[in-house]
C-alpha cells in the first residue's frame, strides 16, 4: 500500500517536470528560434536537471515535437468543447475560431513554435507534424461543414495561418482574439459563401466586443 502511494507521487512529479520542460522549450524557441535554442537553455528556464530531461526526451527535436503535439491536442480539445454539436455549422465555427484564438493568445510560445518555427525554422519531422495536424483540422472542418470539396477547408486554413504567422511574428499574440471577425470570415466563406460569411463576421464583431 505504501509503495503504491510513493509511486503515485513520483508519477505526479514526473509529469510536472515534463510540463515545465515543454513550456520552457516553447518559450526558448519563441525568443531565440529553434536552431538557436539549446537543451541547456531549456533546462535552465524549466529549472530541472539533465536527468529529468533525458527521462522524457531523446533530444531537443524530440522535446520540440512533444511541445507541438501538446499544442495540437489542446487545440483540438478546445474545438471539441467550443460549442454544442446541436448548433448550426456556421455558429459552431464562430465559437471554434474564438476558442483557438484565445488559446493562441494564452500560450504565445506554443503558438509561435507551431505556426512559425515548425514551418520555417524547425526540422523536417517538425514540419511534417505541423502538416499532419493541419490535415486533421481541415478534415474536421470539411466533415462538420458537410463539404464535398476537401480543398476548400485547407484553403480556409491557409488564409488563417498566414494571418496567425504575421501576428505572432510581430509579437501581437495577445491581440489575436480581437481579430475574430477576420478569422470567422476566412473559416466560413468556403462553406457558406461570401454573403453568409460576412454576416457571421459582423456577428463576431459583437462577440469580440463583448469579450473585450
Amino acid at each position: 500500500m505504501t509503495l503504491g502511494v510513493v509511486d503515485t507521487d513520483v508519477d505526479v512529479l514526473s509529469v510536472s517536470d515534463r510540463d515545465r520542460i515543454l513550456e520552457a522549450m516553447a518559450s526558448c524557441c519563441s525568443q531565440s528560434g529553434y536552431e538557436e535554442t539549446t537543451v541547456e537553455a531549456v533546462l535552465s528556464r524549466a529549472g530541472v536537471s539533465p536527468e529529468s530531461f533525458e527521462a522524457h526526451f531523446a533530444d531537443k527535436e524530440d522535446c520540440a515535437l512533444a511541445a507541438l503535439n501538446k499544442m495540437v491536442s489542446e487545440t483540438l480539445a478546445r474545438i471539441s468543447m467550443a460549442q454544442p454539436r446541436s448548433a448550426e455549422v456556421s455558429e459552431r465555427r464562430k465559437f471554434e475560431v474564438q476558442a483557438i484564438l484565445e488559446l493562441m493568445a494564452a500560450q504565445p510560445g506554443f503558438a509561435r513554435l507551431g505556426f512559425i518555427e515548425a514551418r520555417q525554422g524547425g526540422t523536417t519531422r517538425m514540419h511534417d507534424s505541423y502538416e499532419s495536424a493541419a490535415r486533421v483540422l481541415a478534415l474536421m472542418m470539411q466533415r462538420a461543414g458537410h463539404m464535398a470539396e476537401k480543398h476548400g477547408a485547407r484553403a480556409a486554413l491557409g488564409g488563417a495561418e498566414a494571418v496567425l504567422r504575421r501576428e505572432l511574428a510581430a509579437g501581437r499574440a495577445a491581440q489575436l482574439p480581437g481579430l475574430l471577425p477576420d478569422f470567422v470570415y476566412a473559416a466560413l466563406v468556403p462553406f457558406v459563401g461570401q454573403r453568409e460569411a460576412l454576416r457571421q463576421a459582423k456577428e463576431a464583431v459583437k462577440l469580440a466586443a463583448e469579450e473585450g
